[in-house]
C-alpha cells in the first residue's frame, strides 16, 4: 500500500514564496534548512514534525584540476570557503 499524497492546495515556484506562504499562515511548507534560517531565528516559523528532517550532508568545493589552478578560481575559493563555514555553522545554531 502506497503513502497517501494530499494535493497541496498552494502551489508556488520559489522556496521564498513558500516561506512567506508560511509566515502568513497559508500553508505549511517543506524546505531546506538554510531556506527557512533566518525565519525561525525570527520565531516567524516553527519547525514541526522534526523527527522526519533528515540528517546534514557535508558541502564540497569542487574543480577539474588542469595543472596549476586558474588564479580567479583560487581567489574563488579563498573567498567563498570560510563565508561557506560560517553559514552552515549559523544554520546548526537554532533548533
Amino acid at each position: 500500500m502506497g503513502m497517501l499524497l494530499a494535493k497541496p492546495r498552494l502551489q508556488v515556484a520559489t522556496p521564498d514564496a513558500a516561506v512567506e506562504a508560511a509566515i502568513r499562515g497559508l500553508s505549511f511548507a517543506y524546505l531546506l534548512d538554510y531556506h527557512v534560517a533566518r525565519a525561525v531565528e525570527a520565531s516567524e516559523l516553527s519547525i514541526v514534525l522534526s523527527e522526519f528532517e533528515v540528517e546534514a550532508i557535508p558541502v564540497h568545493l569542487m574543480h577539474v584540476s588542469r595543472g596549476q589552478l586558474p588564479i580567479k578560481l583560487r581567489r574563488f575559493i579563498d573567498y567563498a570557503v570560510p563565508r561557506f563555514r560560517e553559514s552552515l555553522a549559523a544554520l546548526s545554531r537554532y533548533p
